[in-house]
């Protein structure tokens, strides 16, 4: 899981990467920030992956199939896998860009990865993970453009992400189970962004095609009441996909442009929010029987997320405001 940080080769003045940084999601492939040099030549070369770049600052050059693509700041430049490509900045206005690699062979990835069953972390929760990038993936492989314009602002996910994976969390594997699930929502709102950066400059949406216009605004109760029910066993992607009539890329998509979450962010905020009730409740419950009375895996785990949410411990939770 090699990381860089500082100048790398003489045609890049500052290099912020990761390579390969979690075994056990290897859908993300690298990330990278790099700040070029005025002599930045990136040589022809293909590879088997998605790769998301965004020109943050900068202008250049990209090519690939026959075609020269300038880029200018604002600029996201999808390479498709086995695509041949390339390319040079501007000497005179030097890249400095964002770098996402994704490889879509590796969703789903549950049954592929038998590490992930030794984790001692939310294994159904990362599976609900995986579902949500693997649908996500899906619906964005069918974007025809090359350079997308128009993306600022894409770039506070990209350091975002960067941030996640520079934190150190070796040997503590629910902290690492819940950044696998940080950097899985990541993935998920970059590509929610390209995707309706997409939509928004072609007409009819491809994403449109999963479904109608409406999933979640109409009978909005009835859907969060069917998921409190369901809360010690979230329902999947695809169960709550079915339900709003749409598949799940386009129902992915249309719920974080209603709620500003995932359907996993949603469902892991219901589930710690109705522990931290009954805590309150009853204050001779005992964390672990809440934690697994609402399906997760573990104390453990279910603290960490707690305190992700809460801003404290369950137990101090319970002091502040048992009842």
């Amino acid at each position: 899981m090699p990381r860089f940080f500082g100048p790398h080769l003489p045609q890049v003045a500052h290099f912020h990467a990761h390579e390969r940084p979690l075994p056990e999601f290897p859908a993300l492939t690298h990330v990278h920030e790099a700040i070029c040099a005025p002599a930045h030549f990136l040589a022809p070369h293909t590879h088997e992956i998605y790769e998301l770049c965004y020109i943050h600052a900068g202008r250049g050059e990209w090519h690939a199939g026959g075609r020269n693509y300038p880029l200018q700041p604002g600029d996201l430049y999808i390479t498709k896998p086995g695509e041949v490509h390339g390319g040079r900045t501007d000497p005179a206005d030097p890249f400095h860009l964002y770098v996402v690699g994704l490889d879509p062979a590796a969703l789903p990835l549950m049954d592929r990865v038998p590490k992930l069953k030794a984790l001692d972390a939310p294994t159904r929760d990362v599976a609900q993970a995986v579902d949500e990038a693997a649908a996500l993936e899906g619906g964005f492989s069918a974007l025809d453009q090359k350079v997308i314009p128009g993306a600022q602002g894409i770039e506070r996910i990209y350091r975002r992400l960067l941030a996640e994976l520079d934190a150190e969390c070796a040997g503590d594997f629910a902290a690492r189970g819940l950044r696998l699930l940080m950097v899985q929502a990541l993935l998920v709102e970059l590509l929610v962004f390209a995707a309706r950066l997409y939509a928004a400059r072609t007409s009819p949406s491809k994403l449109e095609a999963g479904g109608g216009n409406r999933p979640l605004d109409a009978g909005w109760r009835a859907w969060t009441l069917w998921i409190s029910s369901r809360l010690a066993d979230p329902p999947s992607l695809q169960e709550m996909a079915d339900r709003a009539g749409l598949s799940p890329a386009h129902f992915a998509v249309r719920f974080k442009e209603q709620t500003g979450q995932t359907p996993l962010e949603y469902v892991t905020a219901a589930r710690v929010e109705a522990a931290a009730q009954r805590l309150a409740r009853d204050p001779s419950l005992n964390v672990t029987e809440a934690a697994l009375d609402l399906g997760f895996s573990s104390s453990q785990y279910f603290s960490v997320v707690f305190r992700k949410l809460k801003g404290c411990s369950p137990s101090e939770w319970r002091g502040k405001h048992v009842t």
